[in-house]
């Protein structure tokens, strides 16, 4: 192997015209094309530069000589030959290849967009659904603690209203997953962005008096309530928590690493108080809150009445209120949902494909 290039004496800005090869027990030769030896002897401190498009390549000696050449085959094998492995090949490689290149981030961009849309939303339900009500607990409690400090206050409802509201919420209570007992209705005076309701993970639901003082009979009550325990029997709230902090959930499941799950329980007031619910989990909560009011004798067009009223209620000129209804899913799209029920359930594993690849829509499908 032959490799044409100029060689530059130790110490000089001048060249000659040179040729580069492997003699003898893998000894580097420079010499004239009248076969004049400049160089000759064992590459060791040799360096060499990385192989970039076609750009010069460079070969340095220990002694300050230097060769270089454009003939990048050359002089990688030049180097192979020497024992010593060429750098920049790959590089080369993906430059000429640019087609290949735009495929693979292509499909690379593709796999992320099918994982966050796909298969961590499904993820985060199956690590939601596993996670003990010991570890949901405490993240609850902390949450409704920091949302005590700054954002709600002290209930003003009279005894008997209090009484009244656990009386419905017990009647919803018995249609949810967990049963009779195993939610908790609490109550709560202002809110800064209007009347609301929310549940937490472990089944505590807040109702705040504004929102209690604009139901107009039990009915919107029993729907109100059932909406979020529904929020719970499907632990929205832990999605939510766990799409924004996915592998500290992975693992705080896995190991019941109480001390994560406390620092993920950070996130969860500033969820509650800002970030709208996703659509998918309002469609949910919708369908069961309508399910469950047909079983307790109630319509749900009752509920759609309650949605309308704090729509039209919610802004006055540039005065936003917010609250139950500002931060969930489009308004007209839940009421026709809920009007539909009153006639014919809606199926809610049906009119959207994200719906249709939660863990549960499978589960029914497939024992259909």
């Amino acid at each position: 192997m032959i490799v044409a290039g100029r060689y530059f004496p130790p110490s000089e800005a001048r060249s000659i015209a040179a040729f580069a090869s492997v003699v003898g027990k893998r000894q580097l030769r420079f010499e004239t094309e009248d076969a004049y030896v400049l160089f000759e002897g064992p590459p060791r401190g040799l360096r060499s530069t990385p192989r970039l498009a076609s750009l010069t390549r460079r070969i340095e000696l220990a002694n300050g000589a230097r060769f270089e050449t454009e003939d990048n085959d050359g002089a990688d094998a030049l180097l192979w030959k020497l024992w010593r492995l060429p750098r920049g090949r790959m590089t080369a490689r993906l430059e000429k290849g640019w087609p290949a290149v735009a495929l693979l981030l292509l499909l690379i961009a593709a796999g992320g967009y099918l994982f966050a849309d796909r298969a961590a939303p499904m993820a985060t339900e199956h690590l939601a659904k596993v996670t003990l009500i010991t570890m949901a607990h405490p993240m609850s409690e902390q949450a409704l603690l920091a949302l005590d400090r700054y954002a709600l206050t002290p209930t003003g409802l009279s005894a008997a209203d209090q009484a009244r509201a656990n009386v419905l919420f017990e009647r919803a209570e018995a249609q949810g997953r967990l049963g009779a007992g195993g939610y908790r209705l609490v109550f709560r005076g202002g809110w800064r962005i209007g009347p609301n309701a929310f549940a937490l993970p472990d089944g505590t639901i807040v109702m705040t008096d504004s929102l209690w003082a604009t139901m107009q009979d039990e009915d919107e009550a029993l729907g109100v309530f059932a909406h979020e325990i529904s929020h719970v029997d499907h632990a929205h709230q832990l999605q939510r928590v766990y799409q924004i902090s996915l592998w500290p959930a992975a693992v705080a499941t896995l190991t019941g690493d109480i001390s994560r799950m406390s620092e993920m329980a950070a996130n969860l007031p500033g969820l509650i108080a800002q970030a709208p619910v996703p659509d998918d989990f309002e469609r949910q909560a919708d369908d069961d809150a309508g399910r469950m009011m047909r079983a307790l004798g109630a319509k749900p067009s009752r509920l759609a009445a309650l949605l309308e009223r704090l729509d039209r209620a919610a802004c006055r000129g540039k005065d936003c209120l917010g609250g139950w209804v500002s931060d969930h899913a489009d308004v007209a799209a839940r009421v026709a949902r809920l009007k539909a029920e009153d006639v014919a359930p809606v199926n809610a594993c049906a009119g959207d494909w994200r719906a249709t690849l939660s863990l549960a829509c499978l589960r029914s499908i497939a024992s259909r």
